[in-house]
């Protein structure tokens, strides 16, 4: 199965769109988990903001100051659209579950999830998502996180662009590092 994770659910046909790769993709992932996270993108493209790894193959999403997941999930409607074959897809990522297609794909199957939150935490319950709370992480770990943060204003100079979705995002939520 294929699941492709959106804010949209009034889509028959998903087309290729420009991707942060530089192609027009649709992205799915094998996990569907991980397209629960790209129900909610709480920063405009090109920038993307979803800290999450993988442990044993299970999706881990660490949060990366207190209460992340609630902000940017909860109260967020989100759809999941299903695939069972998705012909000519393809991994450009780093991301092991994830996969893209160039052509487009009628819609099969769409699950609407009311609140996106509940539904990450109901997955956490059933052993399908590990949630590392801010609360929980170690210095070396926070340390960590810091830099990561430091490393993408500087990347995307967002001191200077402070205009674009992502500065107001990590200012909001990093002040002490912008």
């Amino acid at each position: 199965m294929f699941y492709h994770g959106t804010s949209n659910g009034n889509l028959s046909e998903l087309k290729p769109q420009i991707s942060e790769h530089g192609k027009p993709y649709i992205y799915f992932a094998a996990n569907p988990v991980v397209a629960l996270f790209y129900t909610v993108k709480i920063v405009e493209k090109p920038f993307s903001w979803f800290p999450y790894g993988f442990k044993s193959g299970i999706p881990v999403y660490t949060e990366y100051y207190p209460d992340a997941l609630a902000d940017v999930y909860k109260g967020k409607k989100g759809y999941i659209y299903e695939f069972e074959n998705v012909e000519e897809a393809e991994n450009p990522t780093e991301i092991s579950c994830a996969c893209v297609c160039a052509k487009p794909l009628k819609a099969e199957k769409i699950t609407e999830i009311p609140d996106v939150y509940e539904k990450l935490l109901e997955h956490e319950k059933n052993g399908e998502l590990i949630i590392e709370r801010y609360e929980s992480l170690n210095k070396s770990k926070l340390e960590w996180i810091e830099n990561t943060i430091k490393s993408e204003i500087k990347k995307y100079n967002l001191k200077t662009n402070s205009d674009c979705s992502y500065a107001k995002f990590i200012k909001s939520r990093f002040a002490g590092l912008m």
